[in-house]
C-alpha cells in the first residue's frame, strides 16, 4: 500500500503559489478579458485613412453602424464630404454645416489615442451638462482620436499630446444594436 507523503519545506509559500496561479492565467488566456467593442490603441506611427475614394481609405465599413469604430468612420466621412446623411446615420440627428469641411478632395489620417468603455465609478467630468445631469452612462464607449487633414500641399504634423489634443467620442449602442455618436469634444474645455 502507498502512501502520498511530501515535504512541506519544499512547497512554495502561499504568496508565492498565488503570484504564480496569477501569473499562469494571465499567460494562458490574454484575450480572455478583452472588450470586441472597445478599439485597440494605435502606435504612434499607424494611421488610418480616410480618403475621398473607398479605393483611398483604409475602412471598408462606412454607413455600418456595427461598431464604435465604423460608426466613428460613418462621422469623419460625413465631415469630410459633406454627406450630411451619414452625420444623421451616425448621429440620430442632422449637423451643423459649419463641421462638415465638404471638400472631399483631401485625406484624413486618423489614430486611436486613447479607448475605454465607461464604468459608473469613471464617468467623466465632461459627460456632465449645464445641469449637472450626467449624458454619458456606465456601458458608453469613449475613443479619442487624434486627426490630420492632408492636402495636395501636404499633412500638419502629428499633435505633441494626442490624448489632450484629440477630439474624444462618446458612443453608445442603442437597443437595436447600432452604435451612434451622441457627443464629441475638442480641447480646450
Amino acid at each position: 500500500m502507498h502512501t502520498l507523503a511530501f515535504d512541506c519545506r519544499t512547497m512554495p509559500h502561499p504568496a508565492t503559489r498565488a503570484f504564480l496561479t496569477v501569473l499562469i492565467a494571465l499567460w494562458a488566456f490574454p484575450a480572455a478579458g478583452k472588450d470586441p467593442d472597445v478599439p485597440p490603441v494605435d502606435p504612434p506611427n499607424r494611421w488610418h485613412r480616410m480618403g475621398p475614394t473607398d479605393a483611398e481609405s483604409s475602412s471598408r465599413c462606412i454607413g455600418q453602424l456595427i461598431s464604435p469604430i465604423c460608426t466613428l468612420e460613418t462621422l469623419l466621412a460625413c465631415f469630410d464630404h459633406a454627406i450630411n446623411a451619414l452625420c444623421t446615420l451616425a448621429t440620430g440627428r442632422k449637423i451643423r454645416a459649419e463641421y462638415m469641411d465638404g471638400r472631399g478632395k483631401g485625406t484624413t489620417l486618423y489614430r486611436v489615442v486613447m479607448a475605454r468603455r465607461l464604468t459608473p465609478r469613471d464617468i467623466p467630468r465632461r459627460c456632465l451638462n449645464d445641469d449637472l445631469e450626467p449624458t454619458c452612462k456606465a456601458g458608453d464607449v469613449q475613443i479619442t482620436l487624434s486627426k490630420r487633414s492632408c492636402w495636395s500641399y501636404g499633412c500638419p504634423p502629428p499633435d505633441k499630446d494626442p490624448v489632450k489634443m484629440g477630439t474624444t467620442y462618446n458612443l453608445r449602442k442603442e437597443g437595436d444594436g447600432r452604435w451612434i455618436v451622441f457627443e464629441w469634444y475638442s480641447p480646450p474645455y
